[in-house]
C-alpha cells in the first residue's frame, strides 16, 4: 500500500475556509442588492398608499376628539 502524502506547505485550510465564506457573503450581498434595484420601483405604489391612510387616519382622529376648551361662537347672518 502507499502512504499518503501530506503537502505541509500548501494552504491552510482554515484560510481557504475563510475565503469561501467570505465569497459567499459578497455573492450574497450582491445578490441582495440587485434584487431590491429591481424591485424598488415596486415598492413605491405601496409606499405612497399606507402614507395617504396613515394621514387620513390622523386627520380623521384629530376632528373627531372632543375638545373640552371649544366654546360656542355665534355666527350673525345678515339676509337681504
Amino acid at each position: 500500500m502507499l502512504r499518503q502524502n501530506l503537502d505541509e506547505n500548501a494552504a491552510l485550510p482554515v484560510a481557504n475556509f475563510i475565503s469561501f465564506v467570505l465569497g459567499l457573503i459578497s455573492l450574497s450581498a450582491l445578490f441582495l442588492i440587485e434584487s431590491i434595484t429591481v424591485f424598488l420601483p415596486l415598492l413605491f405604489a405601496p409606499m405612497v398608499c399606507l402614507t395617504l391612510c396613515y394621514l387620513l387616519k390622523v386627520s380623521y382622529d384629530n376632528a373627531n376628539k372632543p375638545d373640552e376648551n371649544a366654546t360656542v361662537n355665534p355666527i350673525k347672518l345678515d339676509l337681504i
